[in-house]
């Protein structure tokens, strides 16, 4: 069964950029199976995804001979900046210098983990609050089709 990610939470990178995974992420997987992976997204923050979450983001995104310059670039962004990290003994990830720099993340200074269903997104918390600002046009349009249109948001007579 998939592991679902959920919450937010701000923590702390130490001077040496590592992140103390909180238990509402590591208390999901099993201590034997404390394998993760960090990669650059779409957006400018990282994610991190547990083995089964990995191994099947790679089998879609690398499983074949990428043809198009679209493909390649997902191809260099996910998979080839991608870096396997496992926590250490007082569950301390290391965020490699490359993932930091894209992300906007330094040492010694606060991240937010968002949990995303299968991935835990980390960013920067000013970068976040620029992204969550507004919402687009596409974001309301998805979220309308994601929700049955018929039901009123309010109740009758509000």
């Amino acid at each position: 069964m998939a592991v679902t990610y959920s919450g937010t939470s701000e923590h702390g990178l130490d001077d040496k950029g590592r992140l103390t995974l909180p238990g509402r992420i590591l208390d999901q997987v099993a201590k034997t199976q404390w394998k993760f992976y960090l990669t650059a997204s779409l957006d400018p923050c990282l994610l991190m995804h547990d083995l089964p979450g990995w191994e099947d983001l790679a089998a879609k995104i690398g499983g074949g001979v990428p043809g198009s310059r679209a493909h390649r670039n997902l191809c260099r962004r996910f998979l080839g900046n991608s870096e396997e990290v496992t926590p250490d003994s007082t569950r301390r990830v290391r965020i490699p210098e490359t993932l930091m720099k894209y992300a906007g993340l330094e040492p010694s200074q606060p991240v937010v983990l968002l949990g995303m269903g299968r991935v835990v997104e980390i960013w920067s918390p000013k970068r976040l609050g620029e992204v969550l600002d507004v919402a687009s046009s596409e974001e309301e349009a998805l979220f309308a089709t994601l929700v049955d249109p018929r039901t009123p948001s309010a109740p009758a007579g509000a």
